[in-house]
């Protein structure tokens, strides 16, 4: 009691002795009992306690007007938020005077330039405007100084605060211009997530597109991702569509995203990739769901075990119904969930963890079902098998996603420091332990086919391991179609790559996965008698005889569309055909006479200007490449093109359904892993095409790493492909755009859009190392391309230490690594190519060079030599993967992509040495 009375007689003396100095105006040894009073572990209840009339010490200071006093108490830490016995906290008491109210407003600036959360939240707290100054001649905002000295956090909490995140200071820079003089990608890219303005111009009359441009900033694409989004938000409809043709679109102009085009984009707020709810990752995402009340839950069972019962109405087979089941189950390995089968239904089988099944036919919704959680159980009933099986597919995604989102929160937990409050109560909002909110889903497919098309004209011929793999991985996300296309040269001998028990097997195994395998065959010419096609054609429906359906590409398409009787001959074979065509005014006429069991196959694209020649009494699957031909990787921004255009397209011309083809393109050297998000996005919008793909774009990856690994935490491994995607676009756009002169005109520009489509810089070096055009390139942009791919080579590092034991996942990151690993060789040789060959080799400026002297003859022997050594160790490494997925009698034709660039690096004495090793 005793010693009680003593500290409070101490902490009453010191408040006295406190009020004392800022009475008397000592501010220095009002700073030095502070900064004593700061190693006490009671410093706050000394100066934060209510000790005078007015309220705490900082409430006297503000009421006295010593500003000093006031920057005093706030850089020593004193909170600002504590309200006095009438309710005002210290800044209200400030009424008009400016000074006062300029020392909070620093105080809020310095906590933001040292990232200093917490005093930044406490000053906002205290009734500081937000969207303050520093002063009249500079009009920096808080966001101004975060965005050129904070972190993301600060910078994120000021957004969601409400800062203006387009105001301008005094010289007309917004933060975002700021963000970009610093070169911060992330905070930058938390800017335009929150709706900054990229057309607002400094006083040097540059907007953001332009400073960046200026800089030679990586934050370039972050901009053209931005402008793209919001471009592709203003499409209502393909009559009316408003894609802006040289950035969304057409990739054959892409220069806008580098010029002025910015001041048209939309203000709007652009879509995250935050979750708003665990729904979002469902794939595709269902017709219509709706949440019951909060305190209706299903809990999981105590036993760990689902219990499968049948309805005694239901109109379909028990043991049809339990193999649809058991195609999803080996998937609830993660979930630590079991199951097992109970029979029919009675009246006593209500135990937890109880699934009720059942078939109800309804020819107008073949695929559909409705899935009900409950907390008596859960019930799912379809229009057929194929019901039962997306259904069981459905509740299987809950109960991973539910597992995915808990680990998460564990890891978060265990790893607090690294991982910010807000995060981890995100994890915490969306999922539960133990239980799921009550819901119901009526789901059904827009399109009948939602298919998977791969093409083994070229070098890459998949594995049957792989090809069962993919369908396997993909109809969990309820794709039903693979077309798998081989091309017969007329000049050589008839032979396919499977042989007959492998054919068999993957149409067996495509038939328990409700996918319908078909048999796809072209020849490389038109020009060949019908008898010949014929016969060639016989021999490819004998390798097929189980299959009901066949596709031909377009050159076999021509011949059977002007012979119209081998057309009905053939289909006394197959039921249904499928036929890829050129839709023009030449061909209309006969094509808008083929018989019903004809389905077309065409190109989708911008303007889709087949439409005005197809008859709405034809069926019509749109056909869209997976990647961008002439490059090796397809970029994010291109995958979310396509996967729009294609629900639009869907809603206006009723379309049968959508393909997303793995074509064979020159460079199909790429793993198929970099294709699995144009995959997933297709069968999402196949599947409901009201889906808003310019939202769910950004959560591509989480999507794929969820349902195609089968791993949630493997996100970062689909967020490398979508970088280094975007590295290799923005450097083509950026070497290919027009360089900026006050002559050109509109004619030049016309000229340029009406140009053929961009080759890739890295393709182009790798395809043609003595003569490239790298007109624009400069040895800063390819070091920042570097820089950028390293990123992604830590990021997969760092996803290597959290990888568990299993050998597709090690494949996928390995494939990844290694197509980063060669581009940031080919950008090492585009740097020195701009070092040497444009300097003349000397340091001095070559007056005579021109891109067509852009080879690699021009580099140091030394440099040249090392660039081989490392190519060649890609080369060894890419031997590895490619024999893992590849049919291995396809490998030396893959081998020659390298073979050229390699004995362009070899200087002239080792030649002879260079053909030993390869």
């Amino acid at each position: 009691m005793v010693e009680a009375q003593t500290a409070s007689e101490g902490e009453l003396n010191t408040s006295e002795v406190l009020l004392t100095c800022i009475k008397d105006g000592r501010i220095d040894v009002l700073r030095a009992v502070l900064a004593q009073l700061a190693k006490a572990a009671n410093f706050a209840a000394q100066v934060d306690s209510i000790c005078c009339e007015q309220g705490t010490l900082l409430h006297y200071a503000v009421y006295l007007e010593s500003v000093d006093a006031v920057r005093t108490l706030l850089s020593s830490g004193v909170n600002p938020c504590i309200q006095n016995d009438e309710g005002k906290r210290a800044i209200q008491l400030a009424s008009e005077n400016e000074a006062i109210r300029s020392a909070f407003v620093q105080e809020l600036l310095q906590a933001t330039a040292h990232s200093n959360l917490g005093r930044v939240c406490q000053m906002l707290s205290s009734g500081v405007d937000i969207n303050s100054v520093d002063s009249p001649s500079t009009m920096n905002t808080a966001l101004h100084w975060a965005a050129s000295f904070g972190n993301d956090d600060i910078v994120r909490t000021l957004c969601e605060s409400g800062a203006d995140v387009s105001a301008v200071n005094a010289k007309g820079d917004t933060p975002l211009h700021e963000s970009i003089s610093r070169g911060c990608e992330s905070i930058a890219k938390i800017l335009l997530q929150h709706g900054a303005d990229t057309s607002i111009k400094n006083s040097n009359s540059l907007n953001a597109f332009d400073l960046a441009e200026k800089k030679e900033s990586p934050i370039l694409h972050i901009l053209s991702a931005d402008s793209i989004t919001q471009k592709i938000r203003r499409a209502t409809s393909v009559d009316s569509i408003e894609f802006d043709r040289s950035s969304v679109i057409s990739v054959a102009d892409t220069s806008a995203l580098f010029g002025n085009s910015a001041e048209k984009v939309s203000s709007t707020p652009i879509f995250t990739d935050k979750l708003d709810s665990w729904t979002d990752l469902l794939w595709p995402q269902p017709q219509y769901l709706e949440f019951e009340s909060e305190a209706s839950c299903w809990i999981f069972p105590k036993d760990n075990r689902l219990k499968v019962y049948f309805d005694g109405a239901s109109e379909g087979e028990p043991r049809r119904m339990m193999q649809s089941i058991q195609i999803s189950t080996p998937l609830l390995s993660g979930t630590d969930l079991d199951l097992e089968y109970r029979g029919h239904q009675v009246a006593e089988s209500h135990l937890d963890g109880q699934i009720v099944c059942g078939v109800f036919e309804d020819d107008d919704r073949p695929g559909g079902y409705t899935l009900t959680i409950r907390p008596v159980g859960i019930e799912l009933f379809a229009s057929d098998y194929s019901g039962i099986r997306y259904g069981f597919a459905t509740l299987v995604q809950i109960l991973r996603i539910h597992k995915s989102l808990i680990n998460r929160q564990k890891i978060a937990l265990e790893k607090a420091e690294g991982v910010t409050n807000g995060e981890i109560s995100e994890l915490r909002n969306l999922v539960q332990p133990g239980r799921i909110q009550s819901l119901v889903i009526r789901d059904f497919p827009d399109m009948n086919i939602r298919a998977l098309y791969q093409d083994f004209s070229g070098c890459k011929i998949l594995n049957s391991e792989t090809l069962l793999q993919l369908a396997t991985r993909l109809s969990y996300c309820k794709a039903n179609y693979l077309f798998v296309n081989f091309e017969v040269r007329t000049t050589d001998r008839y032979q396919l790559c499977y042989t007959n028990r492998e054919r068999f097997h993957m149409n067996q195994v495509c038939e328990e996965l409700f996918v319908k395998m078909v048999p796809s065959l072209d020849l490389q010419t038109n020009y060949i008698e019908p008898f010949a096609a014929r016969q060639i054609l016989d021999n490819f429906l004998d390798d097929f005889p189980l299959s009901k359906i066949a596709h031909f590409g377009p050159n076999l398409s021509s011949i059977l569309i002007n012979n119209r009787p081998m057309l009905n001959s053939i289909q006394r074979r197959v039921s249904r055909i499928f036929l890829s065509v050129d839709v023009d005014e030449t061909n209309a006429h006969l094509i808008a006479t083929l018989p019903c069991y004809v389905t077309l196959c065409v190109e989708g694209k911008y303007p889709f200007e087949e439409a005005k020649h197809l008859s709405p009494r034809l069926n019509v699957v749109l056909k869209f490449s997976a990647t961008d031909t002439g490059y090796l990787c397809s970029s994010p921004e291109s995958t979310t093109r396509k996967s729009v255009l294609a629900g639009k397209l869907g809603a206006k011309l009723h379309l049968a359904g959508i393909a997303m083809c793995d074509l064979s393109t020159g460079c199909e050297i790429m793993p198929h892993s970099l294709s699995y998000m144009a995959e997933v996005a297709s069968v999402g919008v196949a599947w409901n095409r009201s889906v808003d793909m310019r939202r769910f774009s950004y959560l591509l990856p989480k999507i794929a790493a969820e349902h195609v690994l089968l791993d949630g935490q493997m996100t970062a491994l689909f967020e490398q492909i979508a970088t280094i995607g975007r590295v290799e676009h923005e450097l083509t756009k950026y070497n290919c755009s027009p360089k900026k002169t006050s002559s050109s005109s509109l004619t030049d520009e016309r000229k340029i859009s009406l140009a053929p489509p961009p080759i890739s810089v890295y393709v182009e070096m790798i395809l043609n190392p003595e003569h490239m055009m790298l007109d624009r390139m400069t040895p800063t942009v390819f070091k920042k391309a570097r820089i950028e791919l390293r990123k992604c080579l830590k990021a997969l590092d760092e996803a290597r230490k959290q990888l568990p034991y299993n050998f597709e996942l090690a494949l996928v990151l390995a494939e990844i690594q290694l197509v980063t690993e060669l581009m940031v060789l080919i950008s090492k040789l585009g740097q020195f190519l701009c070092m040497h060959v444009a300097n003349g080799g000397n340091g001095e400026q070559s007056s005579l060079f021109t891109a067509s002297q852009a080879g690699v003859v021009h580099l140091p022997m030394t440099v040249r030599t090392d660039l081989a050594n490392s190519l060649l160790a890609i080369r060894t490494k890419f031997q590895h993967t490619w024999l893992s997925r590849n049919i291995a009698s396809t490998l030396p034709n893959a081998l020659k992509i390298f073979d050229n660039l390699f004995r362009a690096l070899l200087p002239p004495s080792m030649q002879d040495l260079g053909k030993q090793l390869l």
